[in-house]
């Protein structure tokens, strides 16, 4: 039973648990995880030129150009840990049942290693959602952790006949004014627009009829089927009520109901360093440690065991032009 309790055994366990609620965190950030042996973290914040180049004759030198703008960011890599007890008697009472006893313990075990996993992954899907717009806050929802430099001409907030509730509303001029701003702000390669939106943008989007009289003959069946909008102006949406409990009791959403992310999308857009406290077991073997790491120790009084579980990565927007914040609603 006490071989359930090694480092290897509760690492390899909660690595292997379920990724449940972390979409954003899944879709730019787990692509990018890259480890670092270092726990200063260090990354580039990434702009470039966008001028074009004059004809040279070929006798001439070529001319000298401005070097691509990379802000180096360091910092020490931010820090999420949990630990729980499991009594000495209650180990016992399992022990005096043999195989059973063990097999009920791996189930004990499981069940706290579950809700550490489920509480990191909860705070890994929050601090995406925060570095998607451009400043990560810590769990106060004040302390700002990393600020990305999100620019303030792409943090928008629609007021009047522009907010995609009023009848009056041009919401596809909006996005196609939106995605111009991202390709003349962001000198990357976009490849595809993603569009997080809460629950009351999806409602606006649904019953515009200026909307719904566009789509009505391609994806009308699409609409009635999932009551949502999947595309629109070359915009892939995805509509997203995910939430958290604040330390307060009050319930948070990790997108507000009336807020637009929208995401020009590339392949240097986000970045998603971590660095891992197994430097010593599993570095040395050639090995990249593992996101998540766990162990177990012994208490004396109470007397028991202490499992603890801890993860140390960091979601970063890497070009913060190719984002836009918006209130619609």
């Amino acid at each position: 039973m006490d071989n359930l309790f090694t480092t290897r055994t509760l690492t390899t366990s909660i690595n292997k648990m379920g990724k449940a609620g972390r979409r954003m965190f899944q879709r730019h950030f787990a692509p990018k995880l890259r480890y670092s042996v270092d726990t200063q973290l260090a990354f580039d914040i990434i702009t470039g030129n966008q001028g074009i180049l004059g004809n040279i004759s070929v006798h001439e030198p070529a001319p000298i150009g401005k070097k691509t703008g990379r802000a180096t960011v360091t910092l020490e890599a931010p820090r999420i840990a949990e630990k729980r007890i499991i009594h000495v008697a209650e180990i016992n009472k399992m022990r005096a049942y043999g195989a059973m006893g063990s097999e009920t313990m791996k189930s004990r075990i499981a069940r706290e290693q579950y809700d550490l996993r489920m509480e990191f992954d909860r705070t890994l899907e929050y601090w995406a959602s925060q570095a998607i717009r451009g400043k990560i806050l810590d769990a106060d929802l004040t302390t700002v952790l990393v600020d990305y430099g999100l620019p303030a001409t792409h943090n928008i907030t629609l007021v009047g006949a522009d907010l995609f509730t009023d009848p009056a509303s041009k919401i596809i001029n909006t996005l196609r004014a939106w995605k111009q701003l991202l390709n003349d702000d962001s000198q990357a390669e976009i490849t595809g627009y993603q569009c997080w939106c809460g629950n009351q943008v999806m409602d606006a989007l649904l019953d515009n009829t200026k909307v719904l009289e566009l789509m009505k003959y391609t994806v009308g069946a699409q609409i009635a089927r999932h009551a949502r909008i999947a595309e629109l102006a070359e915009i892939s949406f995805d509509e997203y009520t995910g939430s958290f409990v604040h330390t307060d009791g009050t319930r948070k959403r990790f997108l507000a109901e009336d807020e637009i992310l929208l995401i020009g999308e590339g392949p240097d857009v986000f970045d998603c360093p971590y660095t891992s406290q197994l430097i010593e077991t599993l570095f040395q073997r050639g090995q990249a440690p593992p996101l998540f790491y766990s162990k177990s120790w012994n208490e004396e009084d109470p007397e028991g065991k202490w499992i603890y579980g801890e993860t140390r990565p960091l979601p970063v927007l890497k070009r913060p032009e190719c984002v836009i914040v918006a209130k619609a609603v």
